[in-house]
């Protein structure tokens, strides 16, 4: 039932309020039973919501740039602009089927709504930034399990363990990575854990991690609410990580330095994302960050 716990306020563990416990447990039961016994129908009714919401989204980024245009010749080349509005709409929402609580899932397709009609609109906000990187994350780890052949809808399920763990050292098929970054370790294949573990591009970091979690010295749904979660709260003093290109590429991955500071012990025997890290800081003439690796 714990894995059903989306949020602290849903935790009942702890509370001696006999009432309010009750009150919470069964909530998580209802939620429990609902993920287990999920009708096919509920999930095509899902997926056409996805589809609804997207082009929704689309018409009215297109149809609100158009407008402010309509006056000039402007309005005619702004319709071929936006032609790859669901292209660049289904990388980003892509990206939700990872989050699992439905609450903040519908949070994160309202921020991409916004995100992105101020970008078409060239009026970019600069406090949407941070929620425009973990969007990019989530689009990012999405996008890496669909080359991997994991479903990316798949991954929003607490209970759902990985390809690997399932199949073992042989699988029934072998995808086509574009990187050997994501290729699996020998400790990918024999610790039982969940797949989003499986999509940084970065195998001793994925290793680190598994590790951690065998010995109980690490919390995952920690590290993960600090990788991907969507808030509209300032994340600038937080743990983040920053794609900048291709997702299997561990050279296009940005770790802040508050990610070293508290997830350090992680990245022990993995300098590539360091090295990538300082790269992208040189780049934008920031100081290199130092850390022992």
């Amino acid at each position: 039932m714990l894995c059903d716990i989306w949020e602290p306020s849903d935790n009942w563990t702890g509370i001696s309020n006999q009432a309010r416990r009750k009150k919470l447990q069964n909530k998580l039961n209802q939620r429990a039973y609902r993920r287990r016994h999920g009708k096919k129908g509920d999930q095509a009714s899902s997926g056409s919501g996805e589809s609804d919401d997207m082009g929704v989204i689309c018409t009215i980024v297109r149809d609100t740039a158009i407008k402010q245009h309509e006056a000039g010749a402007e309005a005619a080349s702004l319709r071929g602009a936006y032609r790859n509005d669901k292209s660049i709409l289904t990388t980003l929402l892509a990206g939700c089927k990872l989050i699992r609580c439905p609450r903040r899932q519908a949070l994160a397709r309202t921020r991409i709504q916004q995100v992105y009609e101020d970008y078409s609109l060239h009026a970019p906000r600069p406090k949407a930034l941070h929620i425009l990187v973990r969007l990019r994350v989530l689009a990012a780890l999405a996008h890496n399990a669909s080359c991997m052949g994991f479903p990316p809808e798949g991954l929003c399920r607490a209970d759902y363990t990985s390809p690997y763990n399932s199949y073992g050292p042989l699988m029934p098929f072998q995808p086509r990575m574009a990187s050997s970054a994501l290729q699996p370790t020998p400790l990918q294949r024999t610790v039982l854990h969940h797949p989003w573990i499986d999509l940084f591009p970065f195998p001793r970091l994925r290793d680190n991690v598994l590790v951690g979690l065998a010995k109980g010295d690490l919390d995952d749904d920690e590290l993960c609410a600090d990788i991907l979660e969507v808030k509209d709260e300032d994340l600038s003093d937080k743990p983040s990580l920053i794609v900048w290109g291709e997702p299997w590429d561990w050279k296009a991955w940005e770790a802040n330095e508050d990610f070293f500071t508290k997830w350090g012990f992680l990245v022990k025997g993995c300098p590539e994302l360091l090295e990538a890290t300082n790269s992208w800081r040189v780049k934008r003439g920031e100081e290199r960050l130092v850390f022992e690796v």
